[in-house]
């Protein structure tokens, strides 16, 4: 009896793994319109995206390949609902494995799709590694230009309706099929995984330090120079957004979701934040539904103002935890 169980264990891991090693080639031999390396010491990391232009009701399929050697390990950071213009569809990590060179390799695939057509960009992305002795860092990538266009052609005039098709027949054995291989993996794996549990307690990479990640983007905000090309509303957008994403991950406060009047309710009655950054937010948030809402064009100073106190307060909060 134990000899069936040890043997349905190894059969059972054998089926994951070469799941997750079949999926990782054939992710590697789609096509992609955009490929890119990136490398810090014994850490690299590859970039691959399979469109870089679509329709507005298109996908965007994200492929990052990360790879550590000497000691090192690599892990991915969580990300938000949304990559600046995109909305963040599915993420789907694997687990690490050994290369044939003796490094560890993960991978993440991610699923976005666009908000607006136009021409916009998907953000730098990080992959973060660290050692035994709890050192850690983390690798960027560049930013990748997507072109969304309009599912409409540009000339209307001739548009004619086609015949609706009758959908083809369902393969309800074919369905039958991959849910029963589904339910065999899925309780192979958790069975799995309580074992290693049991035997083996997880160790937890700390991630990117809420600071840290809020002047990445800071910093990449401020060198697309949307001010520079008048684009005030926009850009107070998203300062908005790194700086009220910045206080959940940091205060655990739930910025992002919540009006400007709902946020400074709650944050009067907060004593995660001095009152001196409390009158400073308060102000911020006030300036930037100005230019947002009501049309606003900053004069002035009050542009350098607005990004110096997202600064210092992002600076000087960040290093009292």
């Amino acid at each position: 009896m134990l000899f069936i169980k040890k043997l349905f264990l190894i059969l059972i891991t054998l089926i994951i793994l070469l799941s997750c090693q079949e999926e990782l080639q054939n992710l590697k031999s789609e096509s992609f319109d955009y490929s890119n390396s990136f490398s810090k010491g014994p850490i690299s990391l590859e970039m691959k995206v399979d469109k870089t232009e679509i329709n507005i009701a298109g996908k965007i399929k994200v492929l990052l390949l990360g790879k550590s050697s000497d000691g090192w390990k690599p892990s991915f950071p969580e990300l938000a609902e949304n990559l600046d213009k995109f909305s963040v569809l599915e993420i789907s990590d694997s687990p690490s494995r050994i290369e044939d060179d003796g490094s560890i390799g993960i991978s993440r695939t991610i699923e976005i799709k666009p908000f607006l057509r136009g021409e916009y960009s998907i953000p730098p992305l990080s992959l973060e590694y660290s050692d035994k002795e709890n050192n850690k860092g983390f690798l960027l990538t560049t930013p990748v230009s997507i072109n969304v266009v309009s599912l409409l052609p540009e000339n209307t005039e001739n548009l004619q309706l086609k015949e609706i098709k009758e959908p083809d027949t369902f393969n309800y054995r074919k369905l039958f099929l991959f849910i029963l291989i589904g339910i065999l993996v899925l309780g192979g794996a958790l069975l799995l995984f309580f074992i290693i549990r049991k035997r083996k307690r997880s160790q937890v990479i700390p991630g990117i330090p809420p600071y840290e990640e809020a002047f990445a983007k800071l910093t990449y905000l401020l060198d697309k120079n949307l001010p520079g090309e008048g684009r005030f509303k926009e850009f107070y957008f998203q300062l908005n957004l790194i700086v009220r994403i910045y206080i959940e991950k940091q205060f655990s406060i739930r910025a992002p979701e919540q009006t400007t009047e709902e946020f400074l309710q709650d944050l009067s009655v907060s004593s995660k934040i001095s009152d001196e950054f409390k009158l400073v937010l308060k102000d911020f948030l006030i300036h930037s539904d100005l230019v947002k809402f009501a049309m606003y064009t900053p004069e002035g100073d009050e542009l350098k103002d607005s990004i110096e106190s997202c600064k210092n307060f992002i600076r000087v909060t960040g290093e009292m935890q």
